[in-house]
């Protein structure tokens, strides 16, 4: 909080008035700051106003009040700035059950420059809550010192009274894009991230969503952790469930948005891990990737949200459980019924088509390499001919990312030389894609039947030697020559209805 030292007001009669160059009025968490250069004055009345310019405050209002010399009058003479009043928000405050923000002698104030969020518990024991523009605007501080976190303690020694309304003051603010609630209670530490709000000037938002049952505490000192693929909360269930029943326009509209509030939550939680790197990360690797990550989910927002649609209205279930073959989930619109092969082609799989493919003893299970997408393609026409009811075929790149979904952040795969080479296709089964298969990430890309603007096929899921952030299902700037094998390059097949 700003400090403010001098003179404290509360409602009596002043004597001993002081001469500064700026003075500062606290009121609430908000302090009035008057700088210097246009000759004026302010008053004292009976020891219970204080008129600075066109503004009178009662002194009953006021906390605290800071001036710098003294004057034997009841009047303080100041020299103001030609820019006129400012105000500073504290970018640490204290909790207080008396808001004044409001009040008669503060209303122009309020109306023009303050704003903030109103947060009010059912529990005991909240100590403090920290809250933050996770796109790093401005909530606190002045012209000079600007501050995107503001700290609001409960007062010292004491808790948050449960189920009363308490005021955090912030300048106003675009939300839309996030913010975040850290909720400190009982040595615990929970985060609620809020979304598509916007806090204006003589107004209070409440978080829009914020349900206490919901809210996981844990570690306060432990880093935050991004939310991969959150389950479907009850509102977009509720709304999944009255499209299947009847699948209007409106409906479906009404499950985007439901859907588009849970996405843009992962966004947001996201940008704050992104704030936090930056201000602690010792590597701006570590900075880069994020930034490339909340760049990627902003960018393709609306494509990324219509895929997961895609995927949840997909009616389909899966055959034979049991067997390589994996629902090629918001694929449904194809007549063909396409499902994609649980695991990359191997080297014992490939080999039963062509005898002269040869490779180390002990390595049968590990994806087969160095076949060009015209041998990969001559591959799937060779199972075709075999199967009556099925033909085979390599994915396209929106299949693919369709089968992997998006990548967890905390994904563990062969990438980035954690291995000295290739492993096993279910070296790192734990990890499974959006349809339920293995090795999406990591080990060796994948052809796809797509091609970029050169004609050259794209790749997907990175390899064993390529970066974290080339393994990203997102990612489409590898492709490759369609005649050439590549030591690090193998294929998945897709299965569809004849």
């Amino acid at each position: 909080m700003k400090k403010i030292i001098g003179l404290v007001v509360s409602g009596l009669a002043v004597s001993g008035l002081l001469i500064a160059q700026n003075l500062n009025v606290q009121v609430g968490q908000v302090t009035y700051q008057v700088p210097a250069e246009l000759a004026g004055r302010m008053n004292y009345h009976n020891g219970t106003t204080l008129q600075v310019l066109d503004r009178t405050f009662t002194l009953a209002e006021i906390d605290s009040m800071a001036v710098s010399a003294n004057e034997p009058s009841n009047t303080v003479t100041l020299v103001y700035n030609a820019d006129g009043q400012a105000v500073t928000i504290a970018n640490i405050q204290t909790a207080s059950s008396n808001n004044l923000y409001a009040n008669a002698s503060n209303l122009a104030l309020y109306q023009d420059t303050l704003s903030g969020v109103v947060v009010r518990f059912a529990m005991s024991g909240v100590t403090m809550i920290e809250a933050e523009s996770v796109d790093a605007y401005q909530i606190a501080g002045d012209a000079t010192n600007k501050h995107s976190i503001i700290d609001f303690y409960a007062p010292e020694g004491t808790t948050l009274m449960p189920n009363t309304d308490y005021l955090i003051a912030m300048y106003p603010c675009d939300l839309y894009g996030g913010y975040r609630l850290s909720i400190y209670a009982n040595g615990q530490v929970a985060h609620y991230f809020g979304v598509h709000q916007v806090t204006e000037a003589g107004s209070f938002i409440r978080p829009l969503d914020l349900n206490e049952a919901d809210l996981e505490f844990g570690d306060p000192d432990a880093p935050l952790v991004e939310e991969e693929r959150p389950g479907l909360n009850e509102e977009t269930k509720a709304a999944l469930a009255a499209y299947k029943k009847n699948p209007t326009e409106a409906n479906k509209q009404a499950l985007l948005e439901q859907m588009g509030i849970r996405y843009d939550k992962v966004v947001a939680r996201k940008k704050a891990k992104l704030r936090e790197l930056e201000r602690e990360a010792h590597h701006q690797s570590l900075i880069d990737e994020m930034q490339a990550i909340v760049d990627e989910m902003v960018e393709n927002r609306d494509i990324r949200i219509e895929q997961q649609f895609l995927r949840l209205i997909d009616p389909r279930e899966d055959e034979d459980p049991n067997d390589a073959w994996m629902v090629l989930r918001g694929a449904n619109g194809n007549a063909d019924n396409p499902y994609i092969a649980y695991a990359p082609v191997t080297n014992a799989e490939y080999a039963l088509y062509n005898s002269a493919h040869t490779y180390t003893d002990g390595l049968d299970n590990y994806p087969v390499v160095n076949i060009s997408y015209n041998d990969a393609v001559a591959y799937c026409n060779w199972l075709s001919a075999s199967d009556a009811q099925h033909t085979y075929r390599l994915p396209t790149e929106e299949e693919w990312i369709l089968s992997a979904g998006h990548m967890p952040k905390d994904v563990v795969m062969n990438s980035n030389h954690v291995e000295s080479g290739l492993t096993a296709v279910d070296a790192y089964a734990q990890t499974t894609g959006a349809c339920g298969g293995i090795d999406f990430w990591g080990n060796c890309w994948e052809w796809t039947s797509t091609t970029n603007e050169a004609g050259q096929y794209i790749v997907k899921g990175g390899a064993w030697d390529t970066s974290r952030d080339e393994c990203r299902t997102e990612y489409s700037d590898d492709a490759r020559i369609g005649a050439q094998g590549y030591a690090n390059v193998g294929f998945r097949i897709v299965r569809v209805d004849r």
